[in-house]
């Protein structure tokens, strides 16, 4: 058992059974959506490196024929697509692993019901939310950076437009 990185000087009663047993009874979710994101990554992960081959593949079989621009953005999209999934799939894997290290340390924290062991899995539960609290900031300034660039394409479009 890994025990966190933190220095708190622990007491040496055991932690009450009805703690143990509400986190006892999570750590069958924990799993279970651990489990989840590793498929979701594995899946997301390989579609991208199909995708990203594929790409490869077909423009170095298909650069002879008459339109080569069309084939160019063909294969472009492909491997741009492929390697947006293989981005996703990276970030799957960091709360897979808290979750997991989570499940781990209820069942340590089942086995024995100590207080450096309460800390430990709270500790991987910390984690795991910290990192979604960041995803979630970052996810909603491009959603700010999204709606501003669309209002101005807009707006230039629209100018543009009367222009002509």
């Amino acid at each position: 058992m890994d025990a966190p990185s933190l220095s708190y000087a622990y007491s040496q009663e055991a932690v009450s059974a009805a703690v143990v047993d509400q986190l006892r009874r999570t750590r069958g979710w924990v799993l279970f959506l651990s489990v989840l994101l590793w498929v979701g990554a594995v899946f997301l992960s390989l579609g991208g490196l199909i995708m990203i081959g594929l790409g490869v593949f077909s423009g170095s079989v298909g650069m002879y024929g008459k339109n080569h621009l069309n084939q160019v953005a063909g294969v472009g999209s492909f491997v741009v697509f492929g390697a947006l999934y293989v981005a996703m799939a990276i970030f799957y894997f960091y709360p897979a692993i808290k979750l997991g290290k989570f499940a781990a340390r209820i069942r340590d924290l089942s086995a024995a019901p100590s207080e450096r062991n309460l800390v430990a899995a709270l500790n991987e539960q910390r984690g795991f939310w910290k990192y979604v609290g960041i995803v979630m900031l970052l996810l909603l300034v491009l959603y700010v950076v999204i709606i501003i660039v669309g209002i101005a394409v807009g707006i230039l479009g629209s100018a543009a437009g009367n222009l002509n």
